[in-house]
This record gives C-alpha cells, structure tokens and sequence, in this order.
C-alpha cells in the first residue's frame, strides 16, 4: 500500500513516533470501548431491575384480590401505582382484550397500540418518535381479574448519560492521541539521542579527526553503554591510526637512509669511481651491507604485519620445549663463541605458544644481550613455573637502559643507541615483535635494567 511505504521512507525519529503514539492511542482505544461497553451494561441492568421490582409488586398487590375490585379497592391500586411509579415510567394495567383498565404515567409517553403489546415476560426495546423505551409485561389471572400488567420505562435518562460518556471518552480519545503522540516523540527523542549524537560525533572526526568523542550519560543504562563502548572504540581507532601513521614516518625514514645510501654511492660510480679501484670496492660493499640490511628491516616488516593477524595453533610437548631452548642456544654459542652461555629449565610446561614463535621469541631476546654486552659477555636462560605462569628470563651484564627509555623500547624503530644499533644491524624492530607475540597469546613481557649493571626479560605465560 502506498502509505505504508511513504511511512517506510519516514526517519526512524518519526517511524518511532508513529509507533508508538499508534500503540498507545489502540490501547486506549480498546480499554474505552470495553469501558462504555461495561458501564452501559451495568446502568441497563439496573433498568430492569428496577422495573422487576415494580412489576412484582403491583402482581403482589393484584394477586391478593378475589372477587371485583371495589371503589375503595380501585383506589387503593391506583394509590399503589402512583407510589410504585418512578420518573419516566408508565405503569398500566390491561384486560385479556388489551385495553388499559389503569394506569399511572409520571412523565411524557406515546401511546402504545394494542398491536403492539407484548404477550411474553421478556424485556423489549422499542423506539417510539425520537425515544427510546424499555416494555415489560407480565400476566395476571385471579378469580377476579384476567389481564395484564405493563410496564414502559423512558431509556430517555440512560441515553444522556450514555451520550455523555461518549463524547467524554471522545475528547479523553483525542486528548490520548495528543499526547501519546508527546510521548512517542519524547521517547523516540531519548532512544534516538545516542545515535544522533554518534553521528554528529562522526561527521565532527570526518572534519577534525578522531579526537571527538560521545557525550558519557550517567544513567546506567544501555544507552550509556553504547556511548562507553562507541568511545572505547574510538579509543582503539585512535590508537591505530596514530601507530600507522607513527609506523609510516618511522618505516619511511628507516627505509629512507639505506636507499639514500646506495643512490649516493651508485651515483658516484655512474660519475667517476667505477674507474678507481679502490672507490668501487668500497661502495659496493657499503651498497651490499645497506641491501643486506634493507632485506632485514623488510623481513622485520612482513614479520610483523602477519603477527597483527592472528596467532598460530600449538601443541608443544615438554621434551620440544627443551629443544628449542637447547638448540637455540647452540646456534648463538657457536655464532659468539667469545659468549658464556648458561641455561637452566626448572620448568618445560608451555603448551600454548607454538614452536616457530617460541624460537623467534627467544632468538630476539638473546640477540639483543649480544649486541648490548660489551665487556662482560656472560648470558643466563632460566624457566620456571610461578603462580600458574610459565616464566621465561633472559639476564645479560651489559650496559643497561636508562630508566626513561624503559616505557619506550618496545616501540617500532625505537632505538636507546641508535649510532650503536645501527652498527651493529639493527632495525629497531626486535622487541615490538617479541610483544606482539607475547600478546598473541596473552601473555606479558617486562624489562628491568640499570644503566651499566645489565639487564633482564622476563616473559611470561598463563598455564
């Protein structure tokens, strides 16, 4: 239908209010109609009750007559009805021809033919000109007297009252639709409000960027948790987008200065030094060690950018466990053999971390007490087990980290030395990827150091 889809295409503001103000006002509504349906029956039922009572004294009265009525006895009657008789009634009394013999009438009544008397000892309903009327009638048969008693009562009063109360319940109806359709709006104001104020909060970082956030209400409530949550996200967003760009300018400068070298010596090459000997050897050894170590911070890279993905699966057993440690060491002892290694393993439970991880784990962290333990080059694996945590330490007795590059280290491209770090083939890259496997798995890592005593790792895991 055309309006259902001309409601369709509304704002979900009004498609609320609509809704709601409808559910309200059908409430109403029903409760109305059942409300005038229950109240007219009631005051209906107190009619007949009435008239009940009236006919069934006036049958008392008659019954008790045996023989043709005196002139005191018709007295008496007629006094009997004009007290029985309310306002709007008329009470009279027929022969078997149907003709009135009696009758008292307290008010304004057509006349009712005898055609249209009726014989059985139920209630009617009749209209009559513009009036509505309730007939009862009931039957007499005494020694003296065969005949009929009727009853018509004027509905004239219950109509009005009737009359009233619609058009009572009418204004309560349309007032009803106002304010339903008051409240529909205010309720669909509240429910709508968190989103208004999450796109306005969106089109304000489409223009200034992601420092705006949500208005926190203090109702606890689920309107306050989508701000919270919507904010936290926001947070989270923030944070990426300002390690991205962070990691943009960082990998652009670090990928910067060996490209710049290697231009600078091919284009003294292309100019002069490919004709002296000893030029040329130099720059292409520069140019090969700069590629070497561009290869590097590219693998570094890649590295990481898998790790932002997901984490491996793992089943390691103890005895695997041990063998990565053990191995590891080995290649180290024989790649630095001016290096005491020492390693103890009180404990080879890690089944979550899986092997290519642990070694590369590992590997980062002895590698770099190698490059920062210059005079005493002695270096100590532990592992052990410590509320419910598999801890690995790594202690070397190099020169330390200063206390206010602590927090830093485990940024990308973040180097305490970086003339030392660039000597020794680093790319800055070595502990933000041992964090970002350590977290894969939901585990810590933690560094204490003083500068010149050394330094220590630790790692740990959740058993």
């Amino acid at each position: 239908m055309k309006w259902i889809k001309k409601i369709s295409l509304l704002p979900w503001k009004w498609k609320l209010t609509l809704g709601l103000s409808f559910s309200i006002f059908l409430t109403y509504s029903i409760f109305s109609f059942f409300e005038f349906h229950t109240v007219s029956s009631w005051l209906l039922n107190q009619e007949e009750t009435d008239v009940k009572q009236a006919m069934n004294q006036v049958v008392k009265q008659l019954s008790l007559q045996e023989k043709n009525p005196t002139d005191e006895e018709i007295a008496a009657n007629v006094t009997l009805l004009e007290k029985l008789n309310n306002n709007n009634q008329l009470i009279r009394i027929l022969d078997e021809n149907g003709q009135a013999i009696l009758a008292d009438m307290n008010g304004d009544f057509p006349i009712i033919e005898p055609n249209q008397i009726y014989n059985d000892e139920q209630f009617h309903y009749i209209s009559i000109g513009d009036q509505n009327s309730l007939v009862y009638s009931k039957e007499i048969k005494t020694k003296a007297f065969n005949g009929r008693v009727e009853i018509i009562r004027s509905l004239e009063s219950l109509d009005k009252v009737r009359e009233h109360l619609w058009f009572a319940m009418t204004m309560f109806a349309i007032a009803a639709l106002i304010i339903s359709a008051l409240i529909g709006y205010f309720i669909s104001y509240l429910l709508l409000r968190p989103v208004n104020s999450m796109t306005k909060t969106m089109k304000k970082i489409k223009n200034s960027g992601f420092k705006e956030r949500m208005p926190v209400y203090p109702q606890k409530d689920e309107i306050a948790d989508l701000s919270l949550i919507f904010n936290e996200m926001m947070d989270v967003i923030e944070q990426s987008f300002q390690q991205q760009k962070q990691f943009i300018e960082d990998a652009s400068h670090e990928l910067r200065t060996p490209v710049s070298v290697l231009e600078g010596h091919l284009s003294m090459l292309n100019r002069w030094g490919k004709n002296n000997e000893d030029i040329l050897e130099e720059s292409l050894q520069t140019s090969t060690e700069e590629v070497a170590r561009l290869k590097k911070l590219i693998i570094s890279l890649l590295d990481l950018s898998k790790l932002e993905q997901n984490r491996m699966d793992a089943e390691l057993t103890p005895e695997r466990v041990k063998w990565i440690f053990e191995h590891t060491i080995r290649d180290f002892v024989m790649l630095h053999d001016d290096f005491t290694f020492e390693i103890k393993l009180d404990s080879l439970h890690l089944y979550e971390v899986s092997e290519q991880h642990l070694q590369q784990i590992t590997t980062i962290l002895l590698d770099n007490a190698v490059k920062y333990s210059v005079h005493e080059k002695n270096i100590f694996l532990h592992t052990y087990e410590k509320d419910n945590h598999f801890i690995l330490e790594i202690i070397d007795y190099g020169i330390g980290i200063p206390k206010e590059d602590l927090e830093k280290v485990f940024d990308r491209f973040y180097r305490v030395d970086k003339a030392r770090s660039r000597e020794q083939g680093g790319t800055g890259l070595g502990l933000a990827i041992a964090k970002q496997i350590v977290s894969l798995y939901n585990g810590t890592i933690e560094i204490k150091s003083k500068v010149g005593q050394g330094t220590k790792v630790i790692v740990r895991f959740k058993i």
